[in-house]
């Protein structure tokens, strides 16, 4: 938002100069002078809000599309660096990723997914509903609240919530504590 800021900032200098230069050229306000460059300051803030504010945010992301992102996270053969940069403070994770593992193992016939709706919380956080149902069977389905955070310009999942979502498996990892 410092951009934004910025940008607002010379807007008004720029509207307050444009004023000065109207009053010191008259006799008098001129009052249609004074709203046009009220009316040009508004409209070059309003644009440059919008130009911002649509690249500091990518677009809300599917709840299909933040599932295969948590499967991703828990695929074996995606290098750990790629792993880890999928997660708020992933390198925390990096020495749990062969804990992650186990916890897949010992649980094979586990069904995960993140289900709709997907809500943006217009804080740079995304929330969603992640089901568990760990033996697959259907009788024993959890559900939990995730979010994903807004770093540089990708959305990860939160580091609470993944150690959230590990504890809901019955599964206990040192990156959690």
């Amino acid at each position: 938002m410092p951009t934004t800021r910025f940008a607002r900032t010379a807007l008004t200098a720029a509207s307050i100069l444009a004023v000065a230069s109207i009053a010191a050229c008259s006799s008098g306000p001129d009052e249609a002078a004074v709203d046009v460059a009220r009316s040009s300051a508004n409209a070059s803030l309003s644009s440059s809000v919008a130009v911002s504010s649509s690249a500091a945010h990518p677009p809300l992301p599917t709840a299909a599309e933040l599932d295969a992102q948590i499967k991703r996270a828990l695929d074996p053969s995606l290098p750990d660096s790629e792993r880890t940069a999928l997660i708020e403070d992933g390198e925390v994770f990096k020495d749990a990723i062969p804990d992650m593992y186990k916890a897949l193992q010992d649980n094979p016939r586990a069904v995960y997914g993140v289900t709709d709706p997907v809500f943006d919380n217009r804080d740079g956080t995304l929330t969603a509903t992640m089901r568990l149902d760990k033996d697959g069977s259907g009788s024993a389905i959890r559900t939990t609240v995730v979010h994903f955070v807004l770093i540089d310009g990708k959305w990860k999942i939160s580091r609470t919530d993944l150690c959230g979502i590990l504890r809901s498996a019955d599964y206990r990892t040192a990156a959690c504590g």
